[in-house]
């Protein structure tokens, strides 16, 4: 009975949606490092990217008294959880470790609450990029387009010829997200924080948010039909492949790459998606720490948080993961040429306040205006006969409304 309790003890369950193929293997260097320390991994996975099915998940769970140690939570959620005095506590951890001077500075308000720390950041993703199949790319010249013009001639000319410019999972968060790569493309950083984090009606409702709608329309008209309900990763796979040119999709998608064998610069091209090269949309993997009666329990939260915020980790998890770490002084010479361009433009854009928070990953707003918003999108998208005009008048409304 001693021995059962204390492999019991020896044990940290988490909840996470990591469940791509790539995910899973980022996953396992944070997996290899617990059991180093001779601490076992339980593994609770919960597939959904918007995180809505893991946040139904974990609140029956919470309702139960059942929580597990840990989660991935995007911040929202964290707030969330935080308010319902659900997480423990990390300030003694962040302390020690030193982590308001290690980690990048546009996160640490997202991964605490009431200026206490209450997760921590494995990574940094970039939202705003596409990724091109270098071979087909070749037959079009090579010219990575770095404007909406290019792309649709671009794309136009692939059309004709019988291939699929654009590879698109029909799920309302991948449709929402190439939205906010043209919101900050078209509009630039101002108006994103003008128009989305602050989202204010007026702003929508002006001439460039109708420019937004057009070239959102013409890049659904690049996809194919067969796109509803399709995964991220199997979108990604179609590039891999060669069945589709291009795929406008956060770095995540760099990890499918990887896994399949293929090379940056040979097999495919990365680039931030045309008009915003000057900006860094980020999205944050945070692990969340939910309150333990058990005190072996708590210290192998504790184990598992500083495991998480290290240095090695955060090199490993992120080089399989197809993000950069969170971590400011993690060594960049592992890094492919996709990584060193994010690092260099995550600086840049730092410098320029042209860094902002993701809204379709659970960052930039509230949950409900966030659904709200979501809504007039995938309506737009998914309604041919909508305008442009139409779209932005809901949306404005959508804005009022919350």
């Amino acid at each position: 009975m001693v021995g059962m309790a204390s492999a019991q003890t020896q044990t940290v369950e988490v909840v996470h949606q990591w469940t791509s193929s790539s995910e899973a293997y980022a996953l396992q260097a944070l997996k290899d490092a617990l059991q180093k320390k001779g601490i076992g991994w339980k593994d609770s996975a919960i597939a959904g990217n918007d995180g809505a099915n893991q946040q139904q998940a974990l609140q029956a769970r919470l309702a139960a008294g059942s929580a597990p140690a840990a989660a991935q939570a995007q911040p929202q959620l964290l707030f969330s959880y935080a308010e319902q005095n659900e997480l423990t506590n990390l300030d003694s951890l962040a302390k020690a470790g030193n982590w308001d001077k290690l980690i990048a500075p546009e996160l640490i308000p997202y991964v605490k609450y009431k200026n206490d720390w209450y997760g921590v950041p494995v990574n940094e993703h970039r939202e705003n990029m596409f990724w091109i199949n270098a071979k087909i790319l070749q037959k079009y010249g090579g010219k990575v387009p770095t404007t909406w013009d290019e792309f649709n001639a671009l794309a136009e000319r692939m059309k004709k010829d019988g291939i699929i410019p654009v590879a698109l999972g029909g799920e309302d968060w991948q449709e929402a997200e190439i939205f906010s790569d043209l919101v900050i493309g078209i509009g630039g950083p101002a108006f994103y924080k003008k128009a989305i984090i602050d989202h204010d009606p007026a702003t929508i409702q002006g001439p460039t948010m109708l420019k937004v709608f057009d070239q959102l329309r013409k890049i659904i008209g690049f996809t194919d039909p067969n796109r509803a309900g399709r995964d991220w990763n199997v979108a990604t796979q179609m590039v891999i492949d060669g069945k589709a040119a291009m795929q406008i999709h956060a770095d995540w998608a760099k990890g499918e790459f990887l896994r399949a064998g293929k090379k940056p610069g040979v097999d495919f091209v990365c680039a931030a998606t045309p008009g915003s090269g000057h900006a860094f949309v980020w999205v944050v993997d945070t692990m969340t720490f939910f309150k333990q009666k058990n005190p072996a329990a708590a210290a192998n939260q504790a184990t598992l948080a500083n495991l998480a915020i290290s240095s090695d980790v955060q090199e490993n998890f992120n080089l399989r993961k197809g993000s950069i770490p969170a971590r400011l002084d993690v060594p960049q010479s592992k890094f492919d040429d996709c990584a060193k361009l994010n690092f260099a433009d995550r600086a840049a854009a730092a410098k320029s306040g042209a860094v902002v928070p993701s809204f379709i990953e659970n960052a930039a707003l509230e949950r409900d205006i966030r659904a709200s918003f979501v809504d007039v999108i995938t309506q737009f998208v998914n309604t041919p006969s909508m305008t442009s005009a139409t779209a932005v008048k809901k949306l404005a409304t959508a804005a009022k409304n919350n």
